[in-house]
């Protein structure tokens, strides 16, 4: 091994135990997270664009008890699916924190962790006001549930908003979109 190589694989164990410790503090929209997640912000430009703050994910149900929930046969193939999107508090408002909530359950024949990415979008009169996404290189088997905290400016416009949350792995994808007031 070089001299080049031996640091090179120095640093990428160093990163690997950094990262496994969760050590990764991300900033500039980034945010480092339990499970392997990472979270990313699309920032806009846009004056009334949302900041999307801390987030975690739980998992609520091991590989076993969410394929008896889902009477998962492993034939049937993968299951991919958002269970449950909500806004709390439903009426939010300006300038003060809510919190996304989701759930969702990935199921795959051979009980292998998957890559999943968690996107969501957030919506006024049909224009988009940002985009944020979490990435894990391997989520397990089971359902999890996810929270991502968001604050709207104080400038935001009152009224209807839609939230658009996909979740998409190799084998598949699921959609929910859900309408919450701003006052």
């Amino acid at each position: 091994m070089t001299g080049r190589t031996r640091w090179l694989a120095v640093i990428l164990v160093a990163a690997g135990s950094l990262a496994a410790m969760g050590g990764w503090n991300y900033s500039f929209g980034q945010a480092g997270g339990p499970g392997n997640w990472e979270f990313f912000a699309s920032p806009t430009r846009n004056p009334v664009e949302p900041r999307w703050g801390t987030y975690q994910d739980i998992r609520r149900q091991d590989r076993e008890a969410a394929a008896a929930k889902a009477n998962y046969c492993p034939t049937s193939g993968c299951v991919i699916r958002l269970d449950k999107l909500a806004v709390n508090p439903p009426r939010v408002q300006r300038g003060r924190l809510a919190t996304i909530s989701l759930s969702y359950t990935i199921l795959t024949a051979d009980d292998a962790g998957i890559p999943v990415t968690i996107t969501r979008e957030l919506f006024h009169q049909g224009k988009s006001l940002g985009r944020t996404f979490s990435k894990n290189m391997r989520t397990a088997n089971g359902s999890f549930d996810q929270e991502v905290a968001l604050t709207l400016p104080e400038n935001s416009p009152p009224g209807k908003y839609t939230l658009k949350t996909r979740i998409s792995t190799g084998f598949g994808q699921d959609e929910r979109s859900l309408d919450f007031m701003v006052d």
